[in-house]
């Protein structure tokens, strides 16, 4: 099975290279990672296309962006995260 982990973002700069780096692993086997930035005026967007396989532009509202990421994906199932969470 292959995630797609679907990250709606606003502002997180402060925090979301540390959920990003954390999901390197998983997607060093084969699984997908999507940030959808809802208009943050920092660098959240340049962050996620460095660490991200999509980092899209969506307008803002976490309900908005999450279906924005969900139309994207390309894996057998979804899994929503936080922009400042860690999985275990």
């Amino acid at each position: 099975m292959r995630l797609s982990i679907v990250i709606p973002a606003l502002e997180e700069s402060a925090s979301i290279t540390a959920t990003l780096a954390a999901l390197q692993p998983l997607r060093a086997r084969g699984h997908e990672v999507i940030v959808v930035d809802g208009g943050s005026r920092d660098a959240t967007l340049l962050i996620a296309r460095l660490l991200a396989d999509r980092a899209l532009a969506a307008p803002a509202g976490r309900a908005t962006q999450m279906n924005a990421g969900a139309r994207k994906a390309t894996g057998d199932a979804l899994l929503f995260l936080h922009a400042d969470s860690l999985l275990p």
